[in-house]
């Protein structure tokens, strides 16, 4: 074993509703909206994705991201505001919420890094967010450093020159959907994310690679997160599910159903983010199993 390689674990969030209490990009349609909810903005949305019955041999909905992205570019346009950093954080950071606690609970996490034989053993602890949402607003929530990298939705600011002259237009550029999920978490395995020199789809020897799948926890919410957990599952690592702890018994028996029946996690918990509550104390657990694969590794 080379003991000189970093070995790394990799902690991927989803945002929306995982870490955070309501959901980014619906804060950002309120801002540019002046309204206290996004309803009508998602109605649309639906209606443009094809919800409304057709006949089944033309009915195949249409993914989502593009549309809402489009949308909201067009909205953005007409209030003659660019969809960037500086205006995320100016009008919509303070109204994005995450749970209680989230940000101490993640730094946790982070310091088991620092425990003697984590050090001994190479291991370092990483957190990745993937997100459907705006990649420049959610990664400007946490602290500096505490986030390895933020997947997400993204824009580029444009001027035309012409009829709309010094008007900003945000035109899309990444749309964040379930498979962009999967291939996000193969640029996190290669170590290819932020490095336009690694190309996803080049092949790594197992040895070499950055964060190996048995290395991965995905802990995701909703839906969107299933293909990710089951590609993450289906290769040795460790799918985790939450849901909003208010929620009845009944209705978590409802929405989690297909994924017990599935296998497609390892554990489900409510996304209550105390430093000594269940889903600490899981990712405590299996950091600490991640870890023992590689004592046993160097007694060899």
């Amino acid at each position: 074993m080379n003991t000189s390689k970093k070995n790394i674990i990799s902690i991927v969030w989803d945002f929306d509703e995982t870490l955070s209490v309501n959901d980014s990009t619906t804060e950002v349609v309120k801002s540019l909206q002046g309204t206290k909810d996004g309803g009508d903005f998602w109605k649309l949305i639906k209606s443009l994705r094809g919800d409304k019955k057709q006949p089944e041999w033309h009915h195949v909905l249409a993914s989502d991201a593009p549309i809402w992205m489009y949308s909201l570019s067009r909205l953005a346009f007409q209030k003659k505001v660019p969809l960037n950093s500086e205006f995320f954080r100016k009008f919509v950071l303070p109204q994005v919420k995450l749970h209680d606690n989230v940000i101490p609970f993640l730094k946790k996490i982070n310091k088991l890094s620092k425990k003697k034989r984590f050090i001994k053993a190479n291991l370092e602890i990483h957190h990745f967010i993937v997100s459907a949402g705006l990649k420049n607003l959610v990664e400007q929530v946490f602290p500096k450093n505490l986030i390895t990298w933020t997947f997400g939705c993204r824009y580029t600011i444009v001027y035309s020159d012409t009829v709309h002259k010094n008007e900003p237009e945000s035109v899309p550029v990444f749309c964040m959907d379930e498979t962009m999920k999967t291939r996000s978490i193969f640029e996190i395995v290669k170590g290819s994310f932020g490095d336009p020199n690694k190309g996803v789809n080049i092949r790594v020897e197992k040895e070499k690679l950055w964060s190996p799948f048995e290395n991965i926890i995905y802990i995701g919410d909703g839906f969107s997160d299933i293909p990710a957990l089951s590609l993450v599952r289906d290769r040795g690592g460790i799918g985790i599910a939450v849901y909003d702890a208010d929620w009845t018994k009944e209705k978590v028996d409802t929405k989690h159903k297909d994924l017990r029946l599935d296998k497609r996690t390892d554990f489900i918990t409510a996304a209550k983010y105390s430093l000594s509550g269940s889903l600490y104390e899981y990712i405590e657990a299996r950091c600490l199993q991640i870890c023992q694969r590689y004592e046993a590794e160097q007694s060899v």
